[in-house]
């Protein structure tokens, strides 16, 4: 009697576990909806990503302290993210304000473009935790001799054709983003998120993984 209801039992386990113990992967995708979690942009935002790659954006402003906060969790995703994203940072530019600090981040990316000076997070911590106002070119050139470069490498950056490409593109990308305030995240230039809608930074990046493979499929 005792091994019959062992036998019983063992089989109710292994059909409680047949149907529970291995969820298909789109199943457990449904949680992240279209409209909750994330926007469809219509049309999508043309991406400098090459063929087979997808690119992942963050839309941010120097002067939000949200977009600060967020930093870690970028750093979190950059440390851990599939070989086939291409990530950039762009700068938004919904008012004169944002945009003059576009150019900032845009001059730091072309004195630091490898990062190895750290130019980005100096930006961030002067602005956010320093509270210094960079708001005009003689502030801006005194921020960047004060990490070692020349008034001329700065004039140079910001009068360059390279610079005005960059910020067209990121005005281009604010506007097809329909993005009214940041941080935001767009991958692959047809899904909009951000930590917000999803409710935490930890969701977001469960959100943005979710979105790179359904694009990498």
């Amino acid at each position: 009697m005792k091994r019959a209801l062992s036998h019983t039992l063992g089989f109710m386990m292994a059909a409680l576990f047949a149907l529970t113990g291995c969820i298909p992967e789109s199943s457990q995708a449904e949680e992240f909806k279209d409209g909750t979690h994330y926007v469809t942009l219509s049309p999508a935002i043309t991406t400098q990503a090459p063929t087979g790659k997808v690119e992942v954006v963050d839309l941010f402003w120097y002067g939000c302290p949200h977009c600060y906060a967020l930093e870690p969790t970028i750093e979190k995703f950059l440390s851990q993210k599939p070989a086939n994203v291409v990530f950039q940072r762009v700068p938004a530019t919904l008012s004169p304000r944002w945009e003059y600090h576009a150019k900032l981040f845009y001059v730091g990316q072309m004195l630091d473009p490898d990062g190895a000076k750290k130019v980005h997070t100096k930006i961030f911590e002067a602005l956010q935790k320093q509270r210094r106002k960079i708001d005009n070119d003689e502030a801006m050139t005194r921020f960047f001799t004060e990490l070692g470069f020349t008034a001329d490498q700065v004039k140079n950056a910001l009068n360059s054709m390279e610079m005005k490409t960059m910020m067209a593109r990121a005005t281009d990308i604010g506007v097809k983003s329909k993005a009214d305030s940041v941080p935001v995240i767009i991958v692959n230039g047809k899904y909009r998120t951000s930590p917000s809608m999803v409710g935490s930074e930890e969701k977001l990046l469960q959100v943005v993984d979710y979105l790179v493979k359904r694009e990498s499929k």
